[in-house]
């Protein structure tokens, strides 16, 4: 199943040379790796945001795919490092959550902590793991290094978490979360839809109350927020042609509620 496609998710952004000199690393051992960025723009430190994000994306990917995703604000730290084995991919990433909507959703073969240090750099800093710990590890595995070389089988310490399901056709009230903002400012939460269905409900996040549902971004009034479901599945607040992030004053990981009336 392994192929050669390293793909890289972080918060390190652009403008330093971190995600270059991890890439330079990657090249250095496994020269035939193909590198693909999903993104490295993660609000700094957001480990819930880089869950949605990885979760989100993976699936699209080929078969054997090698994801390095690195939100570790414990770098440095006991904190473990884990390699993830699928039936279709692999996923390096601390064991802080980052991990927790994929391990929900895909069944795994093998989890180990990456521990042999055989596959590191030779130095290794406290503070820049992606580069000497994380990278190293996946040119490896890129070159059909077996995930049992890494190190011991482990529990992950943050488990498997699914997203708040919201049921149409039952009167409930959830309580949520805003997991992103896309650069459009809609707002992603944590609220999922499985189904394309009309919805009667409320979102209320801070002193807004938002309660049009609609089935696409064209159907929406203008200057008045509302509600659709994402390409992701999950309940998105928007603004047409505008940004709803800065209309309402949100934020990436603010506490929201959701209520649902039955048809």
């Amino acid at each position: 199943m392994r192929k050669n496609i390293i793909a890289l998710l972080t918060d390190f952004g652009t403008s330093d040379s971190y995600v270059g000199v991890m890439k330079g690393v990657i090249l250095s051992i496994s020269p035939d790796a193909r590198i693909v960025d999903i993104t490295h723009h993660i609000t700094p430190q957001n480990i819930d945001e880089a869950a949605y994000i990885l979760w989100s994306c993976y699936r699209f990917f080929p078969q054997g795919t090698i994801f390095v995703s690195i939100v570790d604000p414990g770098v440095g730290s006991k904190r473990k490092i884990l390699c993830v084995e699928t039936d279709n991919h692999v996923f390096i990433a601390p064991d802080n959550g980052l991990l927790r909507y994929v391990l929900s959703s895909v069944h795994t073969q093998n989890v180990v902590e990456v521990s042999n240090r055989k596959y590191f750099l030779s130095e290794v800093s406290s503070t820049f793991h992606g580069r000497d710990v994380f990278t190293p590890v996946a040119a490896h595995l890129a070159r059909g290094l077996a995930i049992h070389e890494l190190g011991a089988p482990v529990i992950p310490e943050f488990g498997r978490e699914w997203f708040t399901v919201v049921d149409p056709k039952k009167r409930e009230s959830y309580p949520g979360k805003v997991l992103h903002i896309d650069r459009f400012g809609n707002l992603v939460t944590s609220f999922l839809l499985e189904r394309e269905t009309e919805l009667t409900s409320t979102i209320q996040i801070g002193q807004f109350r938002i309660s049009g549902f609609c089935s696409a971004y064209s159907d929406a009034a203008s200057n008045e927020p509302f509600i659709v479901r994402g390409s992701s599945k999950l309940l998105e607040i928007s603004l047409k042609n505008d940004n709803a992030a800065k209309f309402l004053g949100a934020n990436v990981g603010q506490e929201i509620s959701m209520r649902v009336e039955s048809l």
